[in-house]
């Protein structure tokens, strides 16, 4: 899906860096598949909650039922996350308390930037065989130092999403 660019107080934010691509991943191991990843955004990526108290009402953004607030801050972290991703696919990802999973960086200077995702086998489209879902990212200041975080190489992930293969978080 593609946002394109979106008006607010005669300011034309451009989310076209957010339009969905591919990226290539290949493990490591000797005569390893390459696999490809269709990756998309979702729109917590560069919105945050909106504040109805506080907040200028033009800077209100629903998508859905979802009420949200468009970000400067996030907005701007966001026009890195495609080189991100992209150089995500030689590194590791990382374990979040939930199900999903994160990659790092520090875009903005300070507290870690945060990336969630969600990755699935997909079928449904030829030629792609994951489809990863970045759901939100933000810095998160007070997150552990990344060798206290449990990870695993991005390639071994998707490898295994795409075989089925069961993932196995690391205890640290």
């Amino acid at each position: 899906m593609s946002r394109g660019v979106i008006r607010i107080e005669e300011i034309d934010h451009d989310l076209t860096h957010l339009d969905p691509f591919t990226i290539n991943v290949t493990p490591r191991a000797e005569g390893a598949s390459t696999y490809k990843v269709l990756v998309s955004f979702g729109h917590h990526t560069f919105t945050r909650a909106f504040d109805a108290a506080t907040d200028n009402p033009a800077f209100r953004y629903e998508e859905g039922t979802d009420l949200r607030c468009l970000c400067p801050d996030r907005l701007l972290a966001s026009k890195g996350l495609p080189l991100l991703i992209d150089r995500a696919a030689t590194g590791k990802a990382y374990f979040s308390q939930g199900y999903n999973y994160m990659l790092l960086d520090q875009p903005l200077g300070g507290a870690p930037y945060a990336v969630f995702f969600n990755i699935e086998r997909t079928k449904a489209i030829k030629g792609v065989h994951a489809s990863m879902f970045v759901i939100s990212a933000y810095e998160k200041p007070g997150l552990p130092a990344r060798s206290r975080i449990p990870s695993i190489s991005f390639a071994t992930l998707v490898h295994k999403t795409v075989r089925g293969e069961r993932i196995v978080r690391p205890k640290k």
